[in-house]
């Protein structure tokens, strides 16, 4: 773990001489807190009353918009007081895991067909990215754990994996095979910003442009860049989420009939 001298408030530019926290003890220790206390939690409380976990969704909506809008005004400070100026191509709320924002209102106020496409992305891509990111948090490479920037990337990333738990365990929402395509919806509809801009800036929202930080979809989007093909690349990684989604389907499949 790094052990250079930092504030909590410290930005990733100020940070001298920081080598990656990514698996260092206390973000072992966090890992096996979330995973193993986070889905204790969630059993201990499945038979929470709907309207009670409804309103949990809005609280969590409010808590995640008001955290991405300070991480967003705390980050471009230093990006434009130093120099940079605003970070278009990096900042901005249109990664898949920003999807965990736009689709908690929707879930909590939303009704019918907008509700299940919500729901359906919350327990399924969203719980699913949330956990690996809970293991893998790319924030870790650039800020230290007891940071400021660490600590919005562990949230975001340890409420999405805990509410997509929280709502299949209360039975607020029963996973069908279908949310494998309804689960999309909304993951389409952020395409349609983040492809214009991605093409536009060079930029890697979503991942569906150059797979930057993931070694093999870095390669698969260099060969097919290579030969003019790039555009391939990000209609594959947009596929991608269906049998990601069957995955988790598959899984609480398995484990609703034990």
């Amino acid at each position: 773990m790094s052990t250079v001298n930092y504030g909590f408030f410290d930005y990733k530019g100020n940070i001298e001489d920081f080598s990656s926290d990514l698996f260092s003890t206390p973000h072992i220790v966090y890992i096996i807190l979330v995973w193993v206390l986070g889905i204790s939690l969630c059993w201990l409380l499945r038979k929470t009353e709907h309207r009670k976990v409804t309103m949990l969704l809005k609280v969590l909506f409010v808590i995640s918009l008001t955290l991405e809008i300070c991480k967003i005004s705390w980050e471009s400070y230093y990006d434009i007081t130093t120099g940079r100026g605003f970070n278009v191509g990096g900042i901005l709320p249109i990664y898949t895991c920003s999807l965990y924002i736009f689709t908690l209102p929707f879930a909590a106020w939303g009704k019918g067909k907008v509700k299940r496409a919500a729901l359906a992305f919350l327990t399924t891509i969203g719980l699913l990215y949330g956990g690996v990111g809970v293991i893998y948090c790319n924030g870790l490479n650039f800020y230290p754990f007891w940071t400021f920037g660490a600590f919005y990337s562990l949230y975001f990333h340890s409420a999405m994996f805990v509410t997509g738990v929280f709502l299949l365990m209360t039975g607020y929402h029963k996973l069908e095979w279908k949310d494998s395509l309804w689960c999309m919806i909304p993951i389409l509809l952020l395409c349609l910003v983040a492809i214009p801009v991605n093409y536009r800036l060079g930029s890697d929202y979503m991942l569906i442009y150059s797979g930057s930080g993931v070694p093999l979809y870095q390669d698969l989007s260099a060969m097919l860049a290579e030969k003019g093909l790039r555009f391939v690349y990000t209609i594959l990684m947009i596929l991608t989420h269906i049998p990601l989604a069957c995955l988790v389907i598959g899984i609480y499949k398995v484990l609703r009939r034990k």
